[in-house]
């Protein structure tokens, strides 16, 4: 994913989700498939912020977003790879 954890996603989600925090950590992921600190590093967003599979698909991050990403379906995905 191409995020440059610019955060004009992350203002106004319903769900408190730190997107750039869950591309960062699936970038990670896809990198190092076998390194723990990713999923523990994500654990731990969790307990602060909403996970990625809080997301509702609300569409307030990519009507922001400069970057054009599709950051509901990257949500899916992650939420697929991660919760």
């Amino acid at each position: 994913m191409g995020c440059t954890a610019c955060k004009y996603c992350t203002p106004g989600c319903p769900k408190n989700i730190s997107i750039p925090d869950v591309f960062r950590t699936i970038n990670t992921l896809r990198r190092y498939p076998d390194d723990w600190r990713s999923k523990n590093f994500y654990n731990g967003l969790k307990g602060r912020f909403g996970a990625a599979s809080d997301c509702i698909g609300c569409g307030q991050c990519e009507s922001v977003f400069p970057q054009h990403l599709p950051i509901i379906q990257l949500m899916k995905e992650a939420a697929e790879i991660l919760d």
